[in-house]
């Protein structure tokens, strides 16, 4: 991610428009959507917007000034994620997370003010787990469900897409929070 952003912000600050970045870091963790920036901003709600598509409503957005400080949101927010151990990894981690560049240019031609948006994501998705293996029990067997639900959901939706039988078909977005903030970008 570190060489991602410093490659993004070298290639916009070589063009002639003015440009910001802003960033949001957030977890999805048992079907509920946490801020990795704001951690007692919990149980956030997605919300549907004509313009700019599904987004969390109340997420911490923050400008960075120069690539060190997306690092440092990263690093901060990765403190904040849902950890925990099973037979499997001492270290799992319990939730998805997705890390959000905001990319916003200025520029004037002909007299005219513009703005161009752009925005890349960056996922860690949790693992999927075998129950068995992992031996999950009480609240940890509820993550591994929501984590493996999830991802299932998601391969779905990418299968919905390739197959070009099925175009027209309903593609199932909103079987899962993950699906849903990934939307613009499968």
């Amino acid at each position: 991610i570190a060489k991602s952003v410093k490659y993004i912000w070298n290639t916009v600050g070589n063009r002639e428009e003015k440009f910001y970045i802003k960033v949001s870091f957030l977890e999805i963790y048992n079907e509920q959507i946490n801020d990795l920036l704001n951690p007692g901003n919990t149980a956030l709600q997605i919300r549907w917007d004509q313009k700019q598509g599904f987004f969390v409503e109340g997420l911490l957005v923050i400008e960075c000034k120069k690539p060190e400080d997306i690092v440092e949101v990263l690093l901060q927010g990765t403190k904040n994620r849902k950890k925990g151990s099973h037979e499997l990894n001492k270290d799992s981690s319990r939730s998805h997370s997705i890390l959000t560049l905001y990319i916003i240019t200025d520029y004037t031609t002909n007299g005219e003010h513009y703005k161009k948006y752009g925005k890349i994501s960056f996922v860690d998705l949790a693992g999927s787990e075998r129950l068995k293996e992992t031996q999950s029990q009480g609240g940890m067997l509820k993550e591994t469900g929501n984590i493996n639900r999830s991802l299932f959901v998601l391969g779905k939706v990418i299968s919905s897409l390739t197959e070009k039988k099925n175009s027209g078909t309903h593609i199932p977005y909103r079987d899962s929070k993950l699906t849903m903030l990934l939307m613009d970008s499968i």
